[in-house]
């Protein structure tokens, strides 16, 4: 009985260990710090910074929970001359019904299904997180596969934390809430509406 209960702890310590040494393994991406980085690299060269794309064609969200959604759009706006408001992501337009939950087993197989087939400009991604860490098993997966050039046919793929619109509209997604952008108190400091031009009053 003595050698069965040793036993039992020994498996115990060793599932414990390779437990450990399992999560060592994963990836752990830091948004702010490895924006920060590249903002460095690029001052370091002289380079002038990229334009900033909040949005693309296809846009995958991760929420607090390490869960993923999926959305994606027809027409991705783009601003010709680099300015300050770049760094405000636009009123993008998003319902809740474009946002579906992608198993978290099948990720890769969506975009291999959904994304790597389009034509060339469209085969672009974002990757949004609403924590500045990421460090799970499905994120370590996907971010190996988009950078294995032999096993994905993207154009170009990126991660930002989520937008003040991602994270509301997504929000009356799970509380499946009626939305309608024109009733949120938007932080105007974090998001830009497009511009209407007033009616003008007919003289009498």
């Amino acid at each position: 009985m003595t050698r069965i209960f040793i036993g039992f702890i020994v498996c115990l310590l060793f599932l414990s260990c390779s437990k450990k040494e399992s999560n060592q393994e994963l990836l752990t991406y830091i948004i702010s710090k490895e924006d920060s980085k590249t903002s460095h690299e690029l001052k370091t060269r002289k380079i002038p910074p990229p334009k900033t794309y909040f949005y693309s064609y296809n846009n995958f969200i991760i929420d607090k929970n390490n869960d993923f959604y999926f959305y994606q759009s027809d027409f991705v706006p783009m601003n010709c001359i680099q300015s300050e408001q770049d760094t405000i992501p636009i009123l993008f337009n998003i319902e809740p019904i474009q946002i579906i939950k992608i198993p978290n087993n099948s990720v890769i197989d969506f975009i291999k299904a959904n994304i790597s087939n389009k034509i060339e400009f469209q085969r672009r991604l974002i990757i949004a997180s609403q924590k500045d860490t990421i460090r799970n098993k499905t994120f370590h997966e996907v971010f190996t596969f988009l950078n294995d050039s032999a096993s994905y046919y993207l154009k170009s793929f990126a991660l930002r934390r989520t937008t003040q619109e991602e994270d509301t509209v997504l929000s009356y997604k799970k509380l499946s809430k009626y939305y309608n952008s024109d009733e949120i108190k938007w932080n105007k400091n974090k998001i830009l509406f497009p511009f209407i031009k007033p009616k003008l009053e007919e003289k009498k």
